[in-house]
């Protein structure tokens, strides 16, 4: 079984919690529901499920058995908008269609059109009436969002293969045993956030599966019933953690902290880096894709400060290489180009239709990232920003990510291009306090200050997942 869950020797431990419910499941009752819903799964042709979930027991169990299946599974977000749910449905057309109840998506589906879809004996789980399409490829085991948005028909192609290395990679980077207690707070349907349970069942720990947010008194009082040690989030989540303070949401057990999900601030990095040293703990600063299974690099808490600013080297059985701009290797260390990833976690495509699941595998473990970065002598990497965030000012190219990281120095910000300007949304400071930054700005990009406009807002938008929505932000131009 994957991860090993029903290991004899872990069978009487405690695999999941669920916060919300106040239930939890030993590694032994988890085997037991994965081995149930497999057998409800069974039968000789391969077939495509869409799994609307949250991070709760049944949605674990349900994608672990699509697995052992032998099945594809795309896992999407339970509270995804009704009409983008049928627009997926129809564009992949699953045999399956299973909303983990009580997920909010139950409401959703019910309210749609099912013409092509017959209840399977409760009321979330929806069987196709004719299996009429192709079956996915061999290979398919998991499809997951290219961006975690909501209805984005673009999907990365997974192998079982793919998510089990990577699994092992990071247990093995973050050196994760059975004696640690992560949240699984980040979405499941989220690469990252799936990686967080995927790599703890692997080494045996005790998950706690929240689905409520940082701000909530109940996810902190979790934190501290469980006795939580490891906390894992994407930049957004830092910035607001350190507006809350640690000191304040009172989580003492907290002893490691990963951040991935997008670049986060030096002077976070930092921050939280002295925490957990004040803490016997350890503050590691990782890089991925999902196009990676979920993670590519990472830097030990042991090399910061040194390394600061940096997302550390390839994961176990990774590697990493800069090309230039003809997409030729590039010798010698500190040179800008893309980033190109090799290992057994690399994806084996897109799809963005049902016929696209038939492929196999069309990338051979090779990934070019679409990243700007740099690698050192030592082999550690430097992501510098995506290779299309660039703006075009007064003639000259500047990327959007290298000002964005800027100006988050003072608090949380986001930058997006208007047509003859960069415009900088951020949660603080005054009228004044946004023309010193836009001076200091000019000064460094040797750019007429006219060129960036500063716009305060309450609370940044954000996905699901917690990374900033620049498309909500370019609605706003």
């Amino acid at each position: 079984m994957i991860f090993s869950i029903d290991d004899r020797a872990r069978r009487n431990r405690v695999a999941l919690i669920d916060g919300a419910a106040d239930a939890s499941w030993t590694y032994g009752e988890l085997a037991d529901e994965v081995s149930r819903r497999r057998d409800s799964l069974a039968g000789a042709e391969k077939r495509l499920l869409f799994l609307f979930c949250r991070n709760d027991l049944s949605s674990v169990a349900w994608y672990l058995a699509a697995v052992e299946a032998g099945h594809a599974v795309a896992l999407l977000n339970g509270q995804i908008d009704a009409q983008l749910a049928a627009n997926l449905i129809s564009l992949y057309r699953p045999e399956w269609v299973l909303a983990s109840a009580p997920v909010d998506a139950v409401d959703s589906l019910c309210s749609l059109d099912f013409k092509d879809y017959e209840s399977s004996g409760a009321a979330e789980f929806w069987r196709r009436r004719r299996f009429d399409s192709a079956p996915p490829h061999p290979d398919l085991a998991l499809l997951l969002s290219t961006s975690g948005s909501t209805g984005s028909p673009k999907f990365v192609r997974l192998h079982r293969a793919n998510v089990e290395a990577n699994a092992e990679s990071i247990r093995q980077a973050l050196a994760i045993g059975e004696q640690d207690v992560p949240v699984a707070h980040l979405p499941i349907h989220y690469s990252y956030g799936l990686s967080v349970v995927n790599s703890h069942l692997l080494a045996g720990a005790s998950i706690l599966l929240m689905r409520e947010g940082l701000v909530s008194p109940a996810f902190w009082e979790a934190i501290r019933r469980y006795r939580v040690d490891l906390f894992s989030g994407v930049p957004y989540t830092y910035q607001m953690l350190r507006r809350l303070g640690l000191d304040k949401v009172n989580a003492p057990t907290l002893r490691i902290m990963t951040q991935a999900g997008g670049k986060l601030d030096n002077g976070n990095i930092a921050h939280f880096h002295e925490r957990m040293t004040e803490r016997q703990g350890r503050f590691f600063t990782m890089y991925g894709q999902t196009e990676a299974t979920a993670r590519i690099s990472v830097l030990p808490s042991t090399e910061l400060p040194r390394k600061l600013g940096s997302a550390g080297r390839a994961i176990p059985g990774g590697a990493m290489r800069i090309h230039d701009k003809h997409g030729d290797p590039v010798a010698g260390p500190d040179i800008e180009g893309e980033l190109v990833y090799n290992g057994p976690n690399v994806m084996l495509g897109y799809a963005t239709q049902r016929e696209d699941l038939a492929k196999g595998d069309e990338l051979g473990g090779c990934l070019f990232t679409g990243d700007r970065a740099r690698l050192d002598a030592e082999g550690n990497v430097f992501v510098l920003g995506r290779s299309m965030r660039d703006a075009k000012l007064f003639g000259l190219r500047i990327n959007l990510d290298e000002l964005e990281a800027f100006v988050k120095r003072n608090g949380p910000a986001a930058a997006v291009a208007n047509s003859d300007s960069v415009v900088i949304f951020c949660e603080f400071g005054t009228e004044a306090a946004h023309s010193e930054i836009r001076a200091a700005l000019a000064a460094k990009l040797k750019i007429h200050r006219s060129a960036f406009e500063f716009r305060r807002v309450d609370k940044l938008p954000t996905k699901d997942t917690g990374k900033v929505n620049y498309e909500d932000l370019m609605a706003r131009l």
